[in-house]
């Protein structure tokens, strides 16, 4: 009698974990089902029913989830917690595009990133020929994430 009760009340909470998050139900339910199992087993006097009854018991756990995942689709949620509505936020920084086809002088040796000047402004270089020493003159070319991408002018 015990295995079933115990067997009732882990059914039950392994059901609500499906609706109720944390695994906190899932993990006692759990243990209680292998409790229910290990106190029939003490119970029981015939290996048979002992296999009967684990089967049954996975038959159960089986049920109990189809019922709880069908349970959950005609009850979803109308809102979820992913939001669907435009935001302003924090946008990465990202290359001047203005800056493209310019030319500038750079301010430290690109090896091959460093800091370049354009119409008297600082930006971030990456250098497509590896090294150029301070006060080479440079075209940017490109634009990569924060970078301007720059060729040496000869």
């Amino acid at each position: 009698m015990t295995a079933f009760i115990l067997l009732l009340i882990g059914f039950a909470l392994i059901f609500l974990e499906f609706f109720l998050p944390g695994a906190v139900m899932g993990i006692i339910g759990g243990i209680l089902v292998i409790a229910s199992i290990a106190a029939f087993a003490a119970e029981s006097t015939s290996v048979i029913s002992i296999i009967v009854y684990v089967t049954a018991v996975f038959v159960g756990l089986v049920i109990i989830a189809n019922l709880a995942i069908k349970r959950m689709q005609k009850t979803a949620p109308k809102q979820t917690i992913c939001s669907d509505a435009n935001q302003d936020g924090y946008v990465a920084s990202s290359f001047d595009s203005k800056a493209i086809g310019k030319r500038g002088v750079v301010l430290s040796d690109l090896k091959p990133g460093g800091y370049i000047l354009v119409e008297g402004e600082k930006f971030q270089a990456l250098s497509v020929s590896g090294y150029m020493s301070k006060g080479a003159e440079v075209e940017v070319i490109a634009g990569q994430e924060e970078s301007l991408i720059v060729k040496q002018v000869v």
